[in-house]
């Protein structure tokens, strides 16, 4: 065990791993990146994270920089969520539930806390719940969610989990604790004068949004984005409100360790019913999606015909996707209303309407809440291929695309599949403007490795093109923000420098997100990661 970690056991209730076999653990997360940290802190309290920014704050005086980075349930698809230096473990200790108002629909929990374990707790109280951060039934913490800002089922119609969040308390970079939340313009001057880090952190964030009044206001505050801190657009209100909490919102653990958050829940339809329409042609489903928008669907989706027949390889049977849509698209029509009578009627109305389309088969399912995610089963399949050394790399997904120019941004990958011999089967949440792309390649060939980092440089290019975000969902990371910071304007560029200096002037919290990294740096962790992976 090293001295920082030795150190550090004497002082905190929790404990410090530094074992090979509890490193290799978090090495790795979603994404396809390899950074081995030094130690594990498994924080046992708030007091925990303070002790360990505090050394950490001032071995940064010293001119000694280690990192920390929090870790959940490594979700993040970026390379965010594995860093050097110290893991901070929240959820193996700061999982508690403090308390729930139900009249209010508040909840109060440590950022540790799973979300299939707040859902859980909330279903007890009137069948409340938070918006789904997931298309398929994956596990995550709160914190995760907060800190990737991603797109879930039905976010379109109820908010995105971004939209519940109304406190949180955060540990800073020299230890102090924040709590955020809208406050006054008198509020807002209180906290300004504040002589603390806080008030430090008030007064140069309002000073940095005066200073680039005219760029923020090109920003659109509705927009869901995560790339940056793009969250800034949304910070200071027209009436001189203020609340730092969107700042936070994806920033990937790049400015603080949220601790403790307060959420609004929502009322969770117990049943749905979905109309899902199968189509020989992608083009043609495109087409219908049109007829469910204008029949008011709760989220209308496309999956691509080929996650189907990925999936029957697996022995995977679909009975509404017949396999003459594998070539083809499938498009998923969700109604959600509470009464049974209403979504059966705008199911048959909308099933009337797709019989002049070219469908070659439609059904009606009715399923419960917990049922839902099996609508996604393909999707869930196609990420973890069967055959050896095939990879399905998940930061193709979390794409922000508006409605109107999705089908020729799907045209255009029409030609990527050509040039690069790479299917890229597409997901479409056209509700919350939500794309994911599912391409395999094979982890044991260099030429394979190279054409991700191709892809990712030509889609990003081309999702700029038709001013989508490539990071509207789920953070930018390391591997993302490479490619994206090279299409963002310079002013934009150094306002989100600015916004991280603020927040982190010694630069400890998860350093290399959210900034251009060198392509032989991200090759050599790439070629890391699919080393390991093989290995397994």
């Amino acid at each position: 065990m090293n001295k920082v970690a030795k150190y550090l056991n004497e002082h905190l209730s929790g404990e410090v791993a530094s074992q090979d076999f509890a490193l290799s653990q978090v090495e790795v997360d979603n994404g396809l990146l390899v950074r081995r940290p030094e130690m594990i802190v498994r924080a046992a309290n708030m007091n925990d994270i303070r002790k360990v920014m505090r050394f950490c704050s001032q071995l940064a005086e010293k001119g000694h920089v280690l990192p920390v980075f929090v870790r959940g349930c490594g979700n993040d698809e970026t390379g965010a969520a594995t860093n050097k230096g110290i893991a901070i473990d929240e959820k193996t200790y700061m999982n508690r539930v403090f308390g729930i108002d139900p009249r209010q629909q508040l909840i109060h929990v440590q950022a540790g806390i799973s979300l299939s374990a707040i859902n859980a707790t909330l279903s007890t109280h009137k069948g409340l719940g938070l918006p789904r951060t997931s298309y398929v039934a994956e596990e995550g913490t709160i914190g995760g969610a907060i800190n990737t800002a991603p797109s879930g089922m039905l976010s379109g119609a109820h908010g995105r989990f971004a939209d519940a969040i109304q406190q949180l308390e955060i540990v800073l970079s020299n230890g102090d604790v924040i709590q955020t939340g809208r406050i006054s313009r008198r509020e807002l001057s209180k906290k300004k004068g504040l002589s603390t880090f806080e008030g430090e952190i008030y007064r140069e964030i309002d000073n940095l949004i005066s200073d680039n009044a005219e760029l923020i206001s090109q920003m659109d505050p509705a927009l869901p984005d995560t790339v940056g801190y793009s969250g800034i657009s949304r910070v200071k209100q027209k009436d001189g409100s203020f609340d730092l909490t969107p700042l936070f919102i994806g920033s990937q653990g790049s400015l603080g360790v949220i601790c403790e958050v307060i959420m609004k829940a929502q009322f969770i339809r117990p049943e749905y019913s979905v109309v899902a329409a199968s189509y020989k042609k992608l083009s043609d489903a495109q087409s219908a999606v049109e007829l469910a928008m204008k029949n008011k669907a709760s989220a209308v989706e496309i999956i691509d015909g080929r996650f189907f027949r990925q999936a029957a390889v697996v022995g995977k049977v679909v009975e509404w996707a017949p396999k003459e849509c594998f070539k083809g698209a499938v498009v998923l029509a969700i109604f959600d209303d509470f009464s049974d009578r209403a979504r059966n009627k705008a199911a048959k109305k909308l099933t009337r309407k797709l019989e002049s389309s070219e469908a070659i088969g439609i059904k009606t399912l009715h399923l419960e809440e917990q049922d839902l995610f099996s609508l996604h089963s393909v999707l869930a399949l196609a990420e973890t291929p069967s055959e050896p050394h095939m990879i399905t790399p998940r930061v193709f997904s979390g794409i922000l695309m508006a409605p109107e120019k999705i089908d020729s941004f799907l045209s255009e990958l029409k030609s990527l599949e050509s040039k690069y011999g790479v299917d890229l089967p597409v997901f479409v949440d056209f509700s919350s403007d939500y794309i994911s792309l599912h391409p395999t390649f094979d982890s044991k060939k260099v030429s394979e490795r190279q054409k991700i980092l191709q892809l990712l440089a030509e889609i990003s290019q081309i999702v700029d093109k038709y001013e989508g975000s490539f990071a509207g969902f789920g953070g930018d990371g390391r591997l993302k923000a490479n490619f994206i910071y090279k299409n963002l304007p310079d002013d934009e560029k150094q306002l989100y420098a600015k916004v991280k200096k603020i927040f982190d002037p010694a630069g400890i919290f998860n350093p290399g997100i959210k900034a251009e990294a060198q392509p032989k740096e991200l090759a050599a962790e790439l070629n890391a990661w699919c080393k390991l992976r093989n290995q397994a």
